[in-house]
């Protein structure tokens, strides 16, 4: 091929074949890698768009310095595994068994024999999630990937956090949704369970994008957007269950709380209404023995899986009276009283555990800076949930739903601090916005606030 025909040097043309060769190499490694560099590319310049100056420079820094900082993770995993006695590395103890069952999975498509206890685990019951046909179908298209798998999650982790700051930027401004963006990327628990071959990187993909198809269904510009939202919805809503329990009704409760809260905000009469009419209704809804053996029984669920955790391996917290821990079967006997305080300390739980003054190890002393940050976003939270009212009630308010039904839930059914912290990163990819709200006003008013120094001026006379 003549190179002065498409106005390139042969020296170019070496680059170019060099560079040509190098990604078929990369390719045949691992083709993964390739299209996980080709999908940053999309989600870097889509994050960039609309955005100028030097806030173009500092997000374009941020994102890339995550996604390197990710991948190195990844490859640093690679490197520190010895092949010789495993088949491939893991960061955490669940992603080994993630992996192989997608893997076992694959090889069933495919008909590859595998082993008759491989073939049973493949489809065991415990852990089934749609997750598992998802990693088995990429390793289908690419082969087996075990360290892939974790570029897959990154990706998904990354095209969310865009997903939500783009939203924020345009809705609650430029600086809280640079803040939000940078505890996503950087906060380690969050950058931890980010790099992870888990289902909670796809999860999260999937429920930022049910919240921005809400916001589309109340603002879309015509019937026809409004339905493709709904539609939309709909079959993340159905995705989100296959992929972690009750998925589906923590999805749509999300967005119902989010848009009632909403409705309140915009209609101040509706809220005081609500606010009367509510302890009359609730306390007629369970005066009814019906209403009261439901509650009662959702309550007893809560506290068993709770109770559940309590023999797992690792720290935990306990919140029941200690009688209720002797015997599985006594939380049936569960008393109104201690279902009460069982509710108050799962709430007061998931946000002071663990206590900074119980620190038992050196991975729990490692994670008190984090513990601070995480109190410092709960005292902002409130902060700033007032004032993102102000600027956008809608985003606000679902931001809200969807932060309060994850905490809720995720309080009443914990009991190991490990886990506790790990399910904390469902609310804290929507609470972390209105915290960055808060930090911003409380700085604006902290500069407003302070006497203005005028230079003192003593006129000279005319000499």
């Amino acid at each position: 091929m003549n190179g002065a025909r498409w106005g390139l040097s042969p020296a170019a043309w070496r680059a170019v074949l060099v560079v040509g060769i190098g990604i078929g190499v990369v390719y045949v490694l691992s083709s993964l890698s390739v299209w996980f560099t080709v999908a940053m590319a999309f989600v870097v310049s889509w994050a960039r768009r609309g955005v100028n100056g030097d806030e173009r420079r500092w997000l374009t820094t941020m994102l890339l310095v995550a996604i390197v900082a990710r991948a190195a993770a990844v490859a640093a995993l690679f490197l520190a595994t010895n092949h010789a006695s495993v088949p491939f590395g893991h960061f955490f103890g669940d992603e080994e068994y993630f992996i192989r069952r997608s893997i076992w999975l694959r090889n069933v498509a495919l008909g590859i024999p595998i082993h008759g206890a491989d073939l049973i685990y493949a489809f065991d019951e415990y852990s089934q999630t749609i997750y598992l046909y998802v990693l088995a179908f990429v390793q289908i298209l690419v082969g087996p990937a075990p360290y892939g798998v974790h570029l897959l999650a990154i990706g998904c982790y990354m095209a969310a956090s865009v997903l939500m700051y783009r939203l924020v930027r345009a809705s609650l401004g430029p600086m809280p949704a640079a803040i939000g963006l940078a505890v996503l990327l950087y906060l380690p628990s969050l950058f931890a369970w980010s790099i992870s071959a888990l289902k909670d990187p796809l999860f999260f993909l999937l429920t930022a994008s049910t919240l921005v198809l809400a916001v589309r269904l109340v603002r879309g510009p015509s019937w026809r957007t409004r339905l493709v939202a709904l539609t939309g919805i709909a079959v993340l809503a159905v995705l989100l269950g296959s992929i972690r329990v009750a998925g589906t009704v923590l999805t749509v409760a999300s967005i119902v709380c989010g848009l009632a809260v909403t409705a309140l905000v915009l209609h101040p009469r509706w809220l005081l209404a609500f606010v009367a009419v509510t302890p009359i209704v609730v306390g007629a809804a369970l005066s009814r023995p019906d209403v009261q053996l439901k509650v009662y029984g959702g309550i007893q669920a809560a506290a068993r899986q709770h109770a559940g955790h309590i023999a797992t391996a690792g720290y935990v917290y306990k919140l029941l009276d200690e009688r209720l821990y002797e015997e599985r079967a006594t939380v049936l006997d569960m008393h109104f009283d201690e279902a009460g305080r069982f509710i108050v300390r799962a709430l007061e739980g998931y946000v002071t555990v663990p206590l900074p003054w119980q620190a038992r190890s050196a991975s729990a002393l490692a994670y008190l800076p984090e513990q601070v940050i995480w109190y410092i976003i709960v005292a902002l939270a409130p902060i700033g949930l007032v004032f993102s009212f102000r600027r956008d009630p809608l985003v606000a308010g679902l931001l809200f739903g969807f932060a309060v039904v994850a905490a809720v839930t995720v309080a009443m059914t914990s009991g190991n601090v490990g886990t506790l912290v790990r399910h904390r990163g469902l609310a804290l990819p929507y609470v972390v916005w209105l915290s960055a709200v808060g930090a911003c006003e409380l700085v604006t008013w902290s500069v407003s606030a302070l006497p203005l120094r005028r230079p003192s001026f003593n006129p000279q006379p005319f000499s």
